[in-house]
Order: structure tokens, then sequence, then C-alpha cells
């Protein structure tokens, strides 16, 4: 699977007059048409961007997942936010950690459309995640590899000066839909 970059954020954090930043990703991102009939919805929340950020967007996407009846995407949701605000964190931090009190917030949203969602993170860079070749040494450098795995699609918006969204849509497997007799594995 191949990244795709998406429009302009402008002014892309919720609140603001052109904050519709869930919305520019890629229109392939939310999958195809079938998967998008049904119910929609939005959740958002602002993380400090410290230690706990990782953890509490995992239990709002659980959180959020479970009550709209998502739970075939729980796991993989939680994971796929989990590496992007990690990465939010470890690469999109404007301030060092001795200015900590006016760090502005990663966001987290999650968009549902039928039984497809779309995670996505905000920072505050202007730096692009890149795709390494993955080193089988290191402690690190593996999360967009995960996120690749994971998601159906996932891309970031065109930075500016107010950062940019990261995101990946997360839809139902095949074998979700199969009873579990007949399920398959996938394996690393």
């Amino acid at each position: 699977m191949t990244p795709h970059r998406a429009g302009n954020t402008h002014a892309h954090l919720p609140g603001t007059a052109d904050g519709h930043w869930p919305a520019q990703a890629s229109p392939d991102a939310l999958g195809d048409e079938a998967s998008m009939r049904g119910a929609t919805g939005f959740a958002a929340c602002a993380l400090m961007a410290d230690g706990q950020a990782a953890g509490e967007g995992r239990r709002f996407t659980w959180s959020t997942l479970s009550g709209w009846g998502l739970n075939p995407l729980i796991d993989n949701a939680t994971l796929i936010v989990s590496e992007l605000l990690s990465n939010a964190l470890q690469y999109g931090l404007v301030h060092p950690p001795a200015h900590r009190a006016d760090r502005r917030p990663v966001w987290l949203g999650l968009l549902r459309r039928g039984r497809t969602v779309l995670c996505t993170v905000c920072d505050h860079s202007t730096a692009v995640p890149v795709l390494r070749k993955p080193d089988h040494l290191s402690q690190s450098g593996r999360g967009l590899h995960i996120v690749n795995y994971l998601s159906a699609s996932w891309g970031w918006t065109t930075p500016n000066v107010g950062g940019k969204a990261v995101w990946a849509a997360v839809s139902p497997s095949p074998r979700d839909d199969t009873p579990a007799s007949a399920a398959t594995t996938r394996t690393w």
C-alpha cells in the first residue's frame, strides 16, 4: 500500500473556520461506496503532548468505537491511533520539553462512515511521515509499517504553518464477516 497525500490543512484544528481536517483525506480513504453506507459519526479530543497522550488516545478510540458498535475495528484502530500519536509526539513537537506549559495540544479525530473509521492525528509540525526501510535490530521505526499493514489506506494532509494531519482508514477485514472456524489469520 502506498500512503496518499491529501489537500491543504488551512487552519486544520477543530474549532477554526476551515478546520475540516478529517474530510481532507484522500477520497479513497473511506473505502468503497458499500462500506460507507449506514451510520456516520465524528468524535475528537485534544491531548496534551506528554507521555499519557497515547494511552488516553487508545481509551478514547476504544470507547468511541465501542459506542458506535464497531467492536471488530477496535484492536486495529487503537493500535493505529497509538502509532500515529507516538509519531506526532516524537516528530511533531514544536517546543522542547522545557517549554511544556506553552505546548499546543495534539488533536485526535475519529470519523465514521458506515463500517469504516478514519483515524486522524493533527500535530503542529510540517515534517511529513516517512515509511523507512525497517531495521530489524532497531528498537523503533516500525510504527508506520504497522499503520500501513492494519489500515485500508493512510496518508497526510499537505503541511502548512499550522502543521499537518496524518490519517488512516480502518475497515473490517473480510475475515471479520466470516465465522470464527473459517477465519484465516495473517502472519507477520
